[in-house]
């Protein structure tokens, strides 16, 4: 299923901060995974574990951003963790949905993952990136 398959592209994705790119790639790759999953027809229980696998992972990388927008007094740090608690939620409601009798939903799902994953690096952690290269903060 390539709709739903992310691809590491530096040049694209990379923020030049090493920890966090290398948890965006590990992001990528559960995303990956539970797209594969569920192109091959998993079953709900299997893809409902993927996608708890997916939030416990974005939950840690959330807290290590915030960490990083704090101690460098990033201004939209707020506003992002806000984002964050609403990516999360969102997930989790969405991932309540899933049910044998609505395992169709497991693709809805996958593409809101897929979707959030490569938005919110792309545009709110590029701001992170970009605030911390105009101040000459060196994260990592």
């Amino acid at each position: 299923m390539k709709k739903f398959h992310l691809v590491w592209d530096e040049n694209r994705y990379a923020l030049g901060i090493p920890s966090l790119d290398s948890e965006h790639r590990s992001l990528m790759n559960l995303v990956n995974e539970l797209s594969e999953a569920v192109a091959q027809d998993c079953d709900c229980e299997q893809a409902r574990q993927k996608m708890e696998k997916i939030l416990d992972f974005a939950a840690m990388h959330f807290a290590h951003e915030e960490d990083l927008m704090r101690r460098h007094g990033f201004p939209g740090a707020e506003q992002h963790t806000a984002d964050h608690e609403k990516l999360l939620r969102e997930a989790t409601n969405l991932m309540e949905t899933l049910s044998p009798e609505h395992s169709n939903r497991a693709l809805l799902i996958t593409a809101f993952f897929t979707d959030f994953t490569e938005n919110h690096i792309l545009h709110e952690d590029r701001a992170i990136s970009q605030y911390l290269e105009k101040q000459g903060i060196r994260a990592d």
